[in-house]
């Protein structure tokens, strides 16, 4: 059996290896500040026509790349211009209440701000964002509305995780009263 020749060389000279290192790792840096100069332009694209076309070429693309957060960089953006990134359709939409375009008022495009904060230090949660819990919740209560019939066959067997959801709902924070009241 031949052995196949690798394509990786190793480099075995250490101070070669560390420069080498230094040199990748600014390569990198150089680069993510171009993805963030771009993501700034599609930002303000979005600002000055409303169309969010740019941000989500930007979004789609890059975050084909091994390696590169996509939940931080589409955080950023959903959370910097008031949109919503449809999984579904890996999109961005405008949402109802967005007042980050100059359309809905915002007469200055915040350049500065943008300038100095950088997708990639944007902080991601641990948590579950309240907007998601509810986009959840929205899109059941519409999948069960629509599908009525079936979901009436199905109440029985899911009347379990609905107590379930609640409960985790109460030990999450949501006090008794708001729970009895919904």
């Amino acid at each position: 059996m031949d052995i196949v020749e690798s394509v990786v060389q190793v480099i075995e000279d250490g101070k070669v290896l560390g420069r080498r290192i230094k040199s990748c790792i600014k390569a990198v840096g150089a680069i993510q500040d171009r993805v963030h100069e771009l993501v700034v332009s599609a930002m303000y694209h979005y600002w000055l026509h409303g169309d969010s076309t740019y941000l989500t070429q930007l979004a789609k693309g890059i975050t084909k790349c091994q390696g590169v957060q996509k939940q931080k960089l589409t955080g950023y953006i959903t959370e910097t211009c008031g949109v919503n990134w449809d999984t579904k359709n890996l999109r961005f939409k405008k949402a109802r209440d967005s007042i980050f375009t100059k359309a809905n008022g915002n007469e200055e495009f915040p350049l500065e701000i943008l300038s100095a904060e950088r997708w990639y230090e944007f902080e991601l949660d641990n948590d579950v964002p309240t907007w998601y819990l509810k986009k959840v919740l929205q899109r059941a209560n519409k999948s069960i509305a629509d599908n009525e019939s079936d979901a009436r066959a199905q109440v029985g067997e899911a009347w379990s995780e609905f107590e379930a959801l609640q409960k985790t709902m109460r030990e999450v924070g949501l006090s008794e009263t708001f729970v009895k009241a919904a």
